[in-house]
């Protein structure tokens, strides 16, 4: 297939890169596309423990609600997360609900799934290419919660209410909401741009995960005297 010649090109390491140009061919095809990836972890090292643990902590935040919708001193609520709108509002107050299409959603977890692999395997590959891996997984975390708040402005647009602060509503009876933004979403632009400065001190505290190899043979030995 020809899609994963440029997939093994790019995700392609120095040492792995040497091998195929000693050969003087590039790689092709499922087999060498899997000598990349066995190559990239015969050698493991993480480059940047702290832009690894950056992402990971920005996937954790995912599992908290980013804004929150109180209303009637909680006794209904709107809870938006990264990638989908949760609610218990009756049904007379659903047109303050713009509901995330299921298609939308998986393309979402797609996204999110996408941005930690490209941090993890730039912080897992040594040199420019993996700080470029790094700096890429962070910004596009960052567009992505950039993008949150421009999809909760523009569905607040839509019903004529703020993103953040108090207003009333209709819910059968005129209630009181407040909406604001919580601390897992705070988190997650934080984490995203750690991830991206991290590429900064990208190799500076390596941890290698594999032995180097040593020579078997020994050509400096001693010959061995007859007694």
């Amino acid at each position: 297939m020809k899609i994963l010649d440029p997939i093994s090109r790019i995700l392609m390491d120095q040492k792995t890169h040497e091998k195929f140009t000693i050969q003087r061919r590039e790689p092709q095809g499922w087999s060498d596309l899997w000598a990349v990836l066995r190559g990239h972890f015969e050698r493991f090292a993480i480059y940047n423990p702290l832009g690894l643990v950056a992402a990971t902590t920005f996937m954790f935040n995912l599992k908290n609600p980013w804004w929150h919708a109180s209303i009637h001193q909680d006794q209904y609520s709107i809870n938006a997360y990264a990638f989908v709108l949760s609610h218990n509002l009756p049904s007379e107050a659903w047109e303050y609900v713009i509901e995330t299409p299921r298609p939308a959603i998986v393309i979402l977890l797609l996204m999110l799934l996408g941005n930690w692999l490209l941090s993890f395997w730039g912080s897992t590959m040594s040199g420019r290419k993996g700080k470029r891996f790094l700096l890429l997984g962070g910004v596009f975390m960052l567009i992505y919660t950039a993008g949150f708040y421009g999809s909760l402005l523009y569905a607040c647009h839509r019903v004529g209410k703020p993103v953040v602060g108090q207003f009333s509503i209709q819910a059968g009876v005129e209630v009181i909401a407040q909406v604001f933004f919580l601390k897992a979403y705070y988190q997650a632009i934080g984490a995203a741009a750690l991830t991206a400065l991290s590429s900064l001190i990208h190799g500076w505290i390596p941890i290698r995960l594999h032995r180097r190899s040593s020579n078997k043979a020994d050509s400096g030995s001693a010959p061995a005297t007859s007694p």
